[in-house]
């Protein structure tokens, strides 16, 4: 076990905040796309546009300080289920950045389009979600054992 100092839990706390403010944000702008009475197309394209910006921020961080606990990690990583469990994760995080791209430039094209399809945002935003939720729970099994 690698003893924990006060970097490394700094490292991991901020790598949690960073996935709260990305799961927490598609589903803001999934519930926002979806409601389609309270919030006009002017306000779901301004709610996307901000979650966009504010998710490649925090996958950033994420990458980074992923990068940071497997590197405090390298020399006893595991095998066997948490072995499975964080490749795994690495491809449904690579689902996710693939899907992310397509859905960052669905927005562009909503913000340009005299009606946006907000449909086809609705379903990006819900996609994110389900596929970060996933990705949670594949790090949740990884901390647990």
């Amino acid at each position: 076990m690698v003893p924990l100092t006060a970097t490394h839990l700094f490292v991991r706390w901020l790598h949690l905040l960073a996935m709260g403010v990305a799961l927490g944000g598609s589903v803001l702008a999934w519930g926002v796309s979806r409601v389609a009475d309270a919030a006009d197309p002017e306000t779901r394209l301004a709610v996307a546009r901000a979650y966009e910006v504010t998710f490649w921020g925090a996958l950033g961080v994420l990458v980074m300080t992923g990068v940071g606990n497997l590197g405090a990690l390298a020399p006893a990583i595991p095998r066997g289920q948490w072995g499975v469990a964080f490749f795994v994760k690495l491809g449904f995080l690579l689902v996710v950045l693939v899907g992310s791209a397509v859905r960052t430039a669905t927005v562009r094209a909503a913000s340009d389009a005299t009606t946006p399809a907000t449909t086809t945002l609705q379903r990006g935003y819900a996609l994110t979600t389900l596929a970060l939720v996933a990705v949670v729970a594949l790090a949740a099994v990884m901390a647990h054992g």
